[in-house]
């Protein structure tokens, strides 16, 4: 009898896996990067939270930008931390609107600009995330909020 409960479990694992790489689990590619003065930069990292948990955390040795692949349905907080200058961060939210069946397959370029520590920002703002990015239904795509953008810079 254990034996038949091994592998009525072992089966029904492989198929809810099966169903979940098969439909429901979309890969957003974002291709990210850092900048200093509109000029690739080398030796920061990128850290990764979803749902508040760490995970993961890269360090760019080069001034290349790193793919990030982050699932679907997911809101996640990127961070772009570099010496003796300020985080930056961003709020990816990778939710798949109702009613939309593909995306495009171009990854999303996220170039996020670095400033110095001794840099001034607006103080009511410095928590803030410099950029918002969602999914949008019309594009198809993934894409930076531009309501927020307006709210932040303006």
């Amino acid at each position: 009898m254990n034996t038949f409960l091994q592998k009525l479990l072992s089966i029904t694992s492989f198929i809810f896996i099966s169903l979940q790489m098969n439909g429901q689990i979309i890969i957003v590619e974002v291709n990210a990067s850092a900048l200093i003065e509109d000029k690739s930069t080398d030796n920061y990292s990128i850290v990764i939270y979803n749902d508040g948990q760490l995970k993961d955390s890269i360090y760019n040795k080069k001034s290349k930008a790193i793919t990030l692949s982050l699932e679907s349905n997911k809101l996640y907080s990127v961070v772009f931390k570099k010496a003796n200058y300020s985080d930056k961060l961003v709020i990816i939210n990778t939710k798949i609107p109702s009613g939309l069946r593909e995306l495009t397959e171009d990854p999303f370029e996220l170039q996020i600009e670095l400033t110095q520590n001794t840099t001034t920002l607006k103080k009511d703002l410095y928590d803030y995330p410099v950029a918002i990015l969602m999914i949008n239904k019309k594009e198809k795509s993934l894409m930076a909020s531009e309501t927020y953008h307006k709210f932040t810079h303006n």
